[in-house]
C-alpha cells in the first residue's frame, strides 16, 4: 500500500486560517466616517472664510486685467491642482523606466527544525545489521522516514533547531515584442493628456476672471449712469412740484405722479445693480484668491477686438485648442492600447539570476547531491521565457482595443466636426457683437439730443411731464445698452479666442 508522506503544518498556513477564522470580526469597510474635530471645522471654516466673507479692512489695490489674472494664475487652488495633476503624470509614467531595469524578488521563510538524522554504523549494528557504514558519507537510511505511518511526534516537537531558507529571485527583461516601449508610451501619453486639460483649465479660468472683471465694470457704469439719471428726475419732480404751487408751467399733476413712479423705478434698479456689483466683486476676488483687489479705473472700454477671418480662427484651434490635444493624445492611447494586447499574446524573454541559502539546525545531510536538501547555498544564471498562455481573456482585451480605435476614429470626426461648429458660432457672435455696439452707439447720440431738446423746453417751461419721462428713460436705455454691448463684445471675443485656443488675455 502507498503510503503518503507527512509534513509539518507551516506558521504561515496557521497564521491564514487564523485570519479566515477571525475575519468576519474585523471593522467593516463601510463603517460609518467620524465627524471631523473641532480642529478641523476651524480650518475648513478658515479656508472657507478666505474665499468669500467681508474683504479685509484696508484700502483695494486696483488692478488691470493682466495684473488680476497673473494674480489668478499663481494662486488659483483648480489651477495649482491641474499643474500638479501633470506632475503626477510625470511619475506615472517615469514609474514604466524602472520596468526596463532588472527586478528582484526576495522570500524568507521560518521556522523549527524537524529532527532528520543519517544512521550510524553503531545504530545499525544494534540493529542487527553490522557492516554498514552509516553517516553523512554512506547514508543509507535516517532516523525517520517523513511518512505518516512510520514518524512521530517527538520528530517534530520539541524543537531540534531553526530552519530557514532565504532566496533571491532577479530578472532582467531582454526582449518582451514591445510590451515596454508600449508602456513608456501610454505613459507620455497620460502626460500630454494632462497637459492638454491643464491648459484647458487655464483657458477657462482666463474667460471666468475676464467675465468678472468687465461685468463688475458694467455694472459700476450701469450704476453711474441710473444715479445720473436718479438726480435728473428728482431735480424736475423738484421743479414741478414748485411749479405747480406757484400756478406755473403746463405740467399738471398726473406729470408729476409719472415722474415719481419713474424716480421709485429707478431707485429700484439702483439697487439691483448695489447687489449685482457686491457679487461681481466677492466672484473677482475668489477667482483671483486676494479679498483686497478690485478692478482699475479706467472706463469701459473694448478688450481685444476679434477682426481676423474665420479660417484664421479655425487653423489656430486646430493647433492649439486644448480639447483637440486631448483628442489627439487619446488617438494616440487607444493605438498604444491595441499594440500593448497583441504584445501581450506573446512571451517575454529574460536573464533570471537566482541565489538560495537554507538552513536546518536538526537536519544532517548526506554527501551527495541526487535529493533535495533543507541546508544549501546555491546560485544560478541563465536565459528564461515566461508566456502566459491565457489566451483567451487576452484576445478579449485585444478586440476590446480594437473596437476601442475604431470607436475613436468615429468620435474625432463627430468632435472636429462639432468642434469647427463651435468656432463658427463664437465667429458669430462677435459679429453679431459687432454691429449691436455700432447700431447702441448710434442710437445712444440720437437719444442724447432727445434728451438735450427736452433740457431746453424744460427750461423755458414748454416740455410735457410725458415727454420728459420718455426723452429721459430712452437716453438711459440706450446708455446702458451701449455698456451692455461693450461688455457682450469683449466677452464674445474672449469665448472666440477659448474655442480657437488662443490666449484669452494675451500678455
Amino acid at each position: 500500500m502507498q503510503r503518503r508522506e507527512w509534513k509539518p503544518v507551516r506558521p504561515s498556513l496557521l497564521l491564514f486560517l487564523l485570519l479566515l477564522l477571525f475575519a468576519g470580526r474585523l471593522p467593516s469597510a463601510r463603517a460609518q466616517l467620524k465627524m471631523p474635530s473641532d480642529k478641523e471645522m476651524e480650518e475648513t471654516l478658515a479656508i472657507a472664510r478666505h474665499a468669500v466673507g467681508k474683504p479685509v479692512d484696508k484700502a483695494a489695490r486696483k488692478l488691470d486685467l493682466p495684473s488680476l489674472w497673473s494674480l489668478a494664475e499663481g494662486r488659483f487652488p483648480g489651477l495649482l491642482a491641474a499643474r500638479r495633476n501633470i506632475e503626477s503624470a510625470r511619475h506615472t509614467r517615469n514609474e514604466q523606466i524602472f520596468l526596463r531595469l532588472p527586478s528582484a524578488d526576495f522570500s524568507g521563510f521560518l521556522t523549527w527544525s524537524p529532527n532528520i538524522k543519517c544512521k550510524t554504523a553503531e545504530e545499525f549494528a544494534l540493529e542487527g545489521r553490522p557492516g554498514e557504514l552509516g553517516g553523512a558519507n554512506h547514508c543509507t537510511e535516517t532516523n525517520t522516514a517523513q511518512t505518516l505511518n512510520s514518524s512521530t511526534i517527538q520528530n517534530y516537537l520539541p524543537i531540534y533547531g531553526a530552519l530557514v531558507q532565504l532566496g533571491i529571485r532577479i530578472t532582467q527583461p531582454l526582449y518582451t515584442f514591445g510590451k515596454l516601449t508600449a508602456a513608456w508610451d501610454l505613459g507620455q501619453t497620460g502626460v500630454d493628456i494632462a497637459s492638454a486639460q491643464s491648459e484647458q483649465a487655464r483657458l477657462d479660468h482666463q474667460i471666468n476672471v475676464l467675465k468678472a472683471y468687465f461685468g463688475l465694470k458694467t455694472a459700476r457704469a450701469a450704476l453711474d449712469t441710473v444715479s445720473e439719471g436718479l438726480d435728473q428726475v428728482k431735480k424736475w419732480v423738484k421743479q414741478m412740484d414748485i411749479d405747480l404751487e406757484a400756478g406755473k408751467g403746463s405740467a399738471s399733476e398726473i406729470d408729476l405722479m409719472r415722474l415719481k413712479v419713474a424716480e421709485s423705478q429707478i431707485e429700484l434698479i439702483s439697487i439691483d445693480l448695489d447687489r449685482t456689483i457686491a457679487s461681481t466683486l466677492a466672484a473677482l476676488r475668489y477667482l483671483v484668491q486676494d479679498k483686497s483687489v478690485d478692478v482699475d479705473d479706467e472706463n469701459l472700454l473694448i478688450w481685444h477686438d476679434e477682426n481676423e477671418p474665420l479660417d484664421y480662427y479655425l487653423d489656430a484651434a486646430l493647433r492649439n485648442r486644448p480639447e483637440l490635444k486631448v483628442l489627439r493624445a487619446t488617438g494616440q492611447g487607444a493605438l498604444l492600447y491595441r499594440k500593448l494586447r497583441i504584445a501581450e499574446l506573446l512571451p517575454n524573454f529574460g536573464l533570471i539570476v537566482n541565489f538560495g541559502y537554507g538552513y536546518a539546525g536538526g537536519v544532517q545531510d548526506p554527501n551527495h547531491g541526487f535529493m533535495s536538501r533543507l541546508n544549501y547555498l546555491g546560485a544560478g544564471i541563465g536565459l528564461g521565457m515566461n508566456w502566459g498562455l491565457d489566451v483567451g481573456p487576452k484576445i478579449a482585451r485585444l478586440q476590446k482595443a480594437i473596437a476601442d480605435v475604431n470607436i475613436f476614429e468615429a468620435r474625432k470626426r463627430e468632435l472636429l466636426g462639432g468642434g469647427a461648429l463651435e468656432i463658427e458660432r463664437a465667429y458669430n457672435d462677435v459679429r453679431e457683437a459687432q454691429r449691436r455696439l455700432k447700431t447702441s452707439e448710434t442710437a445712444e447720440r440720437r437719444a442724447r439730443g432727445w434728451l438735450q431738446g427736452i433740457k431746453q423746453s424744460v427750461d423755458v417751461g414748454t416740455a410735457e411731464g410725458r415727454d420728459m419721462n420718455d426723452a429721459l428713460r430712452t437716453y438711459f436705455e440706450q446708455h446702458i445698452s451701449v455698456l451692455r454691448a461693450t461688455n457682450d463684445l469683449n466677452v464674445a471675443c474672449a469665448n472666440l479666442r477659448r474655442v480657437s485656443g488662443l490666449e484669452v488675455i494675451p500678455k
